[in-house]
């Protein structure tokens, strides 16, 4: 019983794992997500450069509603990531370290801490002037949309390779 309950939290951790790692080529679930994710940095880096200027003061409740959004699936995110880091780096004896300490993991972290530190320093953070700079991290957001044209250029090229070995293989030898 508990065997089947373990392959069964395995089947749905890989099912997670391929929608948060298949990028833009990968299956629907995860072109979407990628989708979402660059529209919601996209959102949240305008935000970023808006937020100060008077004629958008009509609109900060929107946006800090749409950046908690943003904020909450980052998290997600990163939670899902250590959630199904023993699949994606199976067989590697601590997968949730080799997780918390790649270069991608730790870019989320930082670009989604300003907003925790904004909540626990709400008031201190007006007075802090370092707490201002520390927003600029959200840009870091932006090396996630890096990553995913990674991804969907690997993906594009290792195509292009089984096409062309296909092709060879197809062809009549002399």
């Amino acid at each position: 019983m508990e065997e089947k309950k373990e392959s069964r939290i395995r089947e749905i951790k890989e099912k997670i794992l391929e929608v948060l790692e298949g990028g833009l080529r990968g299956n629907t679930a995860a072109r979407i997500f990628s989708w979402t994710l660059i529209i919601l940095i996209i959102l949240s880096v305008f935000f970023l450069i808006v937020e100060d200027r008077e004629e958008f003061e009509p609109y900060v409740e929107t946006f800090e509603v749409i950046e908690t959004v943003t904020i909450g699936i980052f998290t997600m995110e990163l939670i899902l990531g250590f959630w199904t880091a023993d699949v994606r780096f199976e067989g590697d004896p601590h997968p949730r370290l080799r997780y918390a300490t790649s270069f991608m993991t730790i870019v989320q972290f930082l670009a989604i801490l300003p907003f925790y530190m904004g909540l626990v320093l709400n008031d201190i953070a007006d007075y802090w002037k370092f707490a201002e700079y520390f927003q600029l991290l959200k840009l870091l957001h932006l090396l996630k949309i890096g990553e995913l044209g990674v991804h969907a250029y690997k993906e594009r090229k290792e195509e292009k390779s089984h096409e062309k070995s296909s092709e060879d293989d197809s062809l009549p030898s002399e």
